[in-house]
């Protein structure tokens, strides 16, 4: 079980992020649902930011795949036109989803914070430290891959 300590961090810099992007909702996904969530969808549009991620989290997780093997892929954001979709995928276990009007911005700023994040993660739940499927076993660092889903300007 995690330490509070290790879920005020991973809370901290959820916000942290979030507040470089001027985002309006972050949160982190796993295959089972969400973690972590800044701020807490009180608001209707944020409840059914919190509703969507939540209802297409697994075709989240295969937007890495999709992407390598350059094949064709459902465009789950199509439709979402005021916001971009900041994705990074720890290990491929867990999604950091911030929302925000400008993701590839967001993609030049947070590596500091995102590779904290995912410190942080790995010891939320040591078997985030498995790639996806329990294959391979990351060390040292987490393996991050980001993609952004940016509306149309």
């Amino acid at each position: 079980m995690a330490s509070p300590k290790i879920e005020e961090d991973i809370g901290t810099l959820l916000a942290a992020i979030r507040g470089l992007a001027d985002g309006r909702y972050a949160c982190l996904l796993e295959p089972a649902g969400i973690l972590f969530e800044d701020p807490e969808p009180e608001e209707a549009a944020l409840k059914t930011l919190h509703t969507f991620l939540h209802a297409y989290r697994s075709q989240l997780f295969t937007i890495p795949d999709g992407l390598a093997a350059q094949g064709p892929a459902e465009d789950i954001f199509d439709g979402w036109e005021e916001d971009d979709f900041y994705l990074a995928f720890i290990n491929r276990r867990v999604v950091l989803v911030v929302v925000c009007p400008d993701g590839e911005a967001l993609r030049a700023q947070a590596e500091v914070p995102l590779r904290a994040l995912a410190d942080r993660l790995l010891r939320f739940n040591h078997t985030y430290r498995m790639g996806p499927g329990g294959r391979g076993f990351f060390v040292g660092r987490a393996r991050l891959e980001v993609v952004v889903a940016s509306r149309p300007r």
